[in-house]
């Protein structure tokens, strides 16, 4: 193994996938990747859409779960992470959902300078290549495809959003979202396979003589050298077979370790909070209490329905109920389907229509006295929620349709870590914050009370299904009774994937981590490059904005060559 390289890239992810390629496209380069999963490009369970849960708490996946939460009834999260060439864009959902205007102004007007939608949204138009039915825009390597629409749910979506005031939305690239909207996915148009960082940006750089990578290497540390003025990156210290060992980087090292993970590091390697450091037995580089902090996630919640409707009305009105109980009959004939003409559920992610709404109510005199309420009382507060039952949870036989609230502007909640055989957890970050959970039990209880009642999706709809949607023994519905809604987000609350924020890109003194060339403060040639450096998060996943963030990252470092 070589022992020297110009750039080094800590994980390779999303991001670290996408600056390996940019930059080995400079054949004086040298540039190794280290990531301390597996090569799991070819395996089915990745390239077939459907299949994307498969691979959650297996060994491609972090296995990062919460400490018990306070605000969800002392319950532990799952919080799925990829580990493996690809990172999390190898195994998450393949929506791929493009931040809004507003939230990347909202980065710039915190100190960023070029960090604003005109900064940003012209490297996010670089990644891709969009087909919808006939039409093709961009020329990027990542695929994105609009799925035909097989059954009749997203037009009853559409039309019952539009009934109760919320036409659709514009298309999810103007920078502009808000009420419907429908999301492409990372999935090649053709051949109807997964579409990410690992088999679009990494596997055709491999085959150049100046990139190296290193799979099934866990990096320990970053090494540096001190100067009177800053810290140098020279290389990192890691463990393969059980030895560690150490490279040399000329010129930088660029973490994309991720967002719980790259401060880790970051920690490991002397930076972040001077105190706990210390207690630690870790030797100081850099004194920075605000590393791993300002954590953000998207809490949500999802309630099942069972399907409505005879059978002379079930054509064009299927779910897929049968395949999520891995009914022989109904997997065989979606994987014929699939295979033969790349069609049916396993063809696309299934999640593809959505709507951004805002707080229920807000339009009228009372929701803007309830939103008020809810600023006043809980702003700078923790949550004060008492543990609760625990959820349970069964296969139902019947049809059902489920909908998921998803709060997109969570508060921030500070992070750490805690390392047991086989699992990492950290915390707390799920409805940390009281405010978060008064808002999304009035978006659950608008699901049920408006939204499920309103023309055409009442009439596909038979009733909330008490057995897989709620603990036992609570009534079948909410019934517009808030404090049932509260205690639904307490026992039925998750976490997303979408995790961000720790590593975050502001000035120093607000609490930056690094500055608007992602170096990090008081290093001269160290960057970190991935969710992490998010100051806010964005209103969907964060797929999208990731690789917008590592387009930039690799231009602002070839400038510097």
């Amino acid at each position: 193994m070589a022992s020297e390289f110009d750039f080094i890239i800590v994980g390779g992810g999303t991001a670290g996938s996408v600056l390996a390629a940019r930059l080995t496209e400079n054949s004086d380069v040298q540039v190794l990747v280290v990531e301390a999963g597996e090569d799991l490009t070819a395996d089915p369970r990745i390239k077939v859409p459907t299949m994307w849960p498969q691979l959650q708490a297996t060994d491609a996946d972090w296995k990062l779960k919460t400490v018990p939460q306070k605000a969800l009834g002392n319950r532990e999260i799952l919080i799925p992470q990829g580990r493996l060439l690809g990172g999390s864009g190898a195994l998450n959902g393949m929506v791929f959902a493009p931040p809004a205007q507003e939230e990347l102004e909202a980065w710039a007007d915190l100190g960023n300078p070029g960090w604003d939608w005109d900064g940003v949204s012209k490297y996010l138009k670089k990644t891709y290549t969009l087909t919808s039915g006939a039409k093709t825009e961009g020329d990027g390597v990542l695929q994105l495809n609009i799925p035909d629409e097989e059954t009749k749910w997203p037009q009853v979506w559409r039309d019952t959003f539009a009934g109760l005031g919320f036409p659709a939305g514009n298309e999810p690239f103007s920078g502009q979202i808000h009420g419907v909207v429908s999301y492409p996915d990372a999935v090649h148009p053709v051949t109807k396979t997964r579409s990410f960082s690992g088999n679009a940006y990494l596997a055709p750089a491999r085959s150049r003589p100046n990139l190296t990578v290193w799979a099934g290497v866990s990096v320990d540390r970053v090494l540096f050298e001190q100067t009177p003025d800053s810290a140098i990156a020279t290389g990192v210290q890691y463990t393969k077979d059980a030895k560690m060992q150490t490279v040399t980087a000329r010129k930088e090292v660029l973490l994309c370790a991720g967002t719980f993970y790259s401060p880790k590091i970051l920690e490991l390697s002397g930076i972040g909070d001077a105190e706990r450091l210390q207690k630690l037995g870790i030797d100081v580089v850099v004194d920075n209490p605000y590393v791993g902090e300002n954590l953000q996630n998207h809490p949500l919640c999802s309630i099942t329905f069972e399907v409505g409707g005879d059978d002379d009305e079930a054509e064009g009105f299927e779910t897929i109920d049968a395949i999520a109980r891995q009914d022989p009959t109904a997997l065989g004939a979606a994987m014929e389907a699939y295979k033969t003409e790349q069609r049916g559920p396993f063809s696309q992610t299934n999640f593809n229509v959505t709507a951004h709404i805002p707080f229920p109510g807000i339009a009228t005199d009372d929701g803007k006295q309830d939103l008020d309420q809810i600023l006043e009382k809980h702003t700078g507060t923790t949550t004060t929620n008492v543990p609760g039952s625990k959820t349970t949870r069964e296969y139902a036989t019947a049809h059902q349709s489920l909908i998921r609230s998803v709060l997109n502007s969570p508060t921030g909640a500070s992070g750490y870590y805690t390392h047991f055989p086989g699992w990492a957890y950290f915390g707390p970050t799920v409805l940390h914050h009281r405010r978060d959970a008064e808002v999304l039990a009035r978006h659950v209880r608008f699901l049920e009370s408006s939204l499920a009642a309103a023309p055409p999706l009442a009439g596909r709809l038979k009733h909330r299904r008490q057995e897989v949607a709620a603990p036992s023994g609570w009534p079948r519905g909410f019934s517009g009774h808030l404090d049932e809604a509260r205690r639904f987000v307490r026992e039925t609350a998750i976490g997303a994937m979408h995790v961000t924020g720790t590593c975050s890109m502001m000035p120093r003194e607000k609490g930056g981590v690094v500055d608007p060339r992602l170096r990090v403060y008081g290093t001269r040639n160290l960057r970190v490059v991935d969710a992490s450096i998010m100051p806010f998060t964005t209103r969907a996943n964060t797929m999208a904005t990731v690789y917008g963030i590592a387009e930039k990252a690799a231009d602002m470092i070839r400038a510097g060559l």
